[in-house]
């Protein structure tokens, strides 16, 4: 050991087995550019962590761990040399020599044509020893990987290799008690780190040099970029998995065929270099079996053909299968037969679906008296489903094109109606109209909604809807209404027969009261009888604004200056009532199609009856804002209340809240926004006050 140790043409290292120096003579220091003193007690990786991937990080560990010497050579890139290196455990201790290696056994390179080719050349060129340290990088590195020579000599192959393609790689390095498993040569693919980060694709030749003894000294490799063919196959495997089609080929005369992997996996089964041709067949349905074959003898004598059959996977699924089939010739001359298979089980399913959907939806419409139609908006062209022409009791032939047929049998009265409406439906995206159509000089009544359809730039393209014979149920709803009529002028009878008899009854009663009374006497009779003879004309004023038929004009109309003209009015009588309006409204509301008389008449009676209910004063909020496609109205009010109890009777005739009401103000005001298709809502608590919601549909 002492000789070892002064020993100035030897390196000589001495590690513990936690890997610290103990020591290290002058000249192994100096092969890695340090001073004994610098490195003695210090870690070896963490003073040269790029060692790691070196070859000596895996030959210690291997001497450490087998007890046993180990031989191997180590590329210095600091001083651009090789050594020679043994390393044996002695004690706890790894006892390592180095020793320069003088030449490199490169022969391959001796021939200047051959040097000039690998110096020049577009692939890479390799020279590793057996243990897959690499003695010799050709230039194209730089080119293909980025690096330097200098930077990637010495180093282990594996350092570089992508994780997934290591222990293919290994397989050619691998040897047992001294005999290499692999062949001599031959080609792996795998992925080398490029020094940007990324992974390039190689398809590596390699060929064992063999030594004097005729044992693998060194691996000599050629490296061709295959990443654009990477590219191209694996987008290819992509389109054959989200297309659920896969490939196949097979020479005539032999009893397997090649599948790719996506055909495997269509059949349920693990992928394997080659399929047994007759377990192949015993996949298909046995009824199917006869019809595959006979589209193979077609294809072998015609060329090219198409079948669709069935087949059952491993897991007892039974799949759709469409293949194509096509005659051609191999590299070698021999017939062969080559395709596509594309699993068409979901199209299939839903061709299957679709029918009995359409049988479903056929019964439903005869069922519920619906038909449908659709209308290409481009083409202006309208199609009429069958049920339609049964359910208007039209002939099909009897019009040339069924948009002349619509035309002709929509009511003259409800043409320009029918137009808006389909300009609304073009922009707004629906439809929902009812119309009266004439056929065989009989008008009837339809209601249709429909959806429309657009391009991707917003263009209407399509317009599809149902219609329904809604005739009888019009029929319906008008005799309702006429038995509703009966049943309120019964309400309105029976209430003016009550609030009627009984001022008449104190009529009566003080007219004979005059008979014997004196001056005074009389003069306050009379006053009482004036009272009851104003009560009588108010409650038949209220009938007739009831009753009366009125000529409506219906126009758009700003809804808050007909607001404002009916707060001006009341104004006066608030102040009196130390009430006090306040108004707020969003900006550019829409107009409201209305008839601004009977809105006013609306508003008077809600601000008068919120007036009327704070006879010590208050507030009262008036807010006007867009909901939707509605004009909404809140007017809250800080009264009395209304209890739960009586809300819902709201609007019935001559129920009132108020001491002197007749409750028919609140009967118009439901009649007036009810024909104006707008609604009502109270809200109220008691002791907090109520708040009257009033809904207008806006105009579009």
């Amino acid at each position: 050991m002492a000789n070892e140790k002064e020993s100035t043409m030897i390196g000589v290292i001495i590690l513990d087995d936690r890997w610290h120096y103990t020591y290290i003579n002058e000249y192994a220091a100096a092969i890695v550019g340090r001073r004994p003193a610098d490195l003695v007690g210090k870690v070896i990786w963490a003073e040269f962590p790029l060692a790691m991937r070196n070859a000596c990080y895996e030959q210690f560990h291997k001497s450490f761990q087998h007890n046993r010497e180990v031989h191997f050579e180590e590329y210095i890139q600091s001083n651009n040399q090789w050594f020679q290196v043994s390393a044996y455990p002695y004690e706890g201790h790894l006892h390592i020599r180095l020793h320069k290696q003088v030449s490199m056994e490169m022969s391959f390179l001796q021939d200047r044509t051959v040097q000039m080719y690998v110096e020049h050349a577009q692939d890479l060129i390799t020279l590793t020893t057996r243990d897959g340290i690499f003695r010799y990088v050709s230039p194209a590195i730089q080119r293909l990987l980025g690096f330097e020579v200098d930077e990637i000599l010495g180093i282990h192959i594996f350092a570089y290799c992508h994780p997934e393609d290591i222990e293919a790689l290994r397989g050619s390095f691998t040897e047992e008690d001294g005999i290499f498993l692999n062949n001599d040569q031959g080609i792996i693919t795998c992925r080398f780190l490029h020094k940007n980060g990324w992974y390039v694709w190689f398809e590596m030749n390699y060929k064992w040099m063999l030594g004097e003894e005729g044992e693998r000294s060194q691996k000599l490799c050629i490296w061709r970029d295959i990443t654009e063919r990477k590219v191209v196959e694996e987008r290819f495997v992509q389109a054959q998995r989200l297309g659920q089609f896969g490939s196949f080929e097979r020479e005539i005369t032999k009893n397997y065929i090649l599948w790719s992997d996506e055909i495997y996996r269509i059949h349920g089964l693990v992928p394997q270099e080659q399929m047994n041709l007759r377990d192949a067949i015993q996949l298909i349905l046995p009824e199917d079996r006869e019809k595959v074959g006979l589209a193979v003898e077609t294809a072998v004598r015609q060329g090219r053909v198409e079948v669709e059959y069935r087949i059952t996977r491993a897991d007892g699924e039974l799949r759709y299968i469409r293949t194509q089939i096509e005659r051609c010739r191999s590299d070698s001359n021999r017939l062969i037969v080559r395709g596509l298979i594309h699993d068409i089980t979901g199209h299939k399913l839903i061709e299957e679906e679709l029918k009995k959907s359409k049988a479903n939806l056929q019964i439903a419409q005869e069922i519920a008296g619906l038909g449908h139609y659709s209308w290409d908006v481009i083409r202006n062209e309208l199609q009429w489903s069958d049920e339609l022409f049964t359910l208007l009791h039209i002939q099909r032939d009897s019009y040339t094109s069924q948009m002349d047929l619509f035309i002709h049998i929509v009511h003259p009265d409800d043409m320009l109606k029918v137009k808006e409406a389909l300009r609304v439906a073009l922009q707004m995206g629906s439809l929902d109209m009812t119309v009266r159509i004439i056929v065989d000089e009989e008008v009837r009544t339809i209601h249709t909604m429909a959806k429309t359809s657009y391009d991707e730039w917003g263009r209407p393209l399509r317009v599809f809807g149902t219609v329904q014979d809604i005739t009888l149920q019009k029929q319906t709803e008008e005799l309702l209404r006429r038995t509703e009529k009966l049943n309120v002028a019964g309400q309105l009878a029976a209430g003016i027969a009550h609030e009627i008899r009984n001022p008449l009854t104190a009529l009566k009663g003080f007219a004979k009261l005059m008979c014997h009374a004196n001056e005074d006497s009389r003069l306050r009779y009379f006053q009482i009888m004036q009272e009851e003879f104003n009560r009588i004309e108010l409650i038949l004023g209220e009938l007739l604004i009831l009753a009366k038929p009125q000529v409506l004009a219906y126009q758009l109309h700003d809804v808050i200056a007909i607001l404002r003209e009916v707060i001006e009015l009341l104004n006066t009588e608030a102040i009196i009532s130390n009430v006090i309006i306040d108004l707020t409204s969003e900006l550019d509301l829409p107009l409201v199609r209305s008839e601004s008389s009977q809105l006013k008449q609306v508003f008077i009676n809600v601000i008068k009856n919120a007036i009327e209910a704070m006879p010590t004063g208050g507030n009262l909020r008036i807010i006007v804002r867009k909901m939707a496609n509605q004009v909404a109205f809140f007017f809250e009010d800080q009264g009395q209340g209304i209890s739960e109890e009586r809300l819902p009777r709201i609007g019935e005739p001559f129920y009132t809240t108020k001491e002197k009401g007749t409750g028919l103000g609140m009967m118009v005001s439901f009649a007036i926004i009810d024909e104006h298709q707008g609604h009502i809502e109270y809200q109220s608590k008691l002791g907090v006050g109520t708040t009257v919601l009033i809904q207008l549909p806006a105009s579009v």
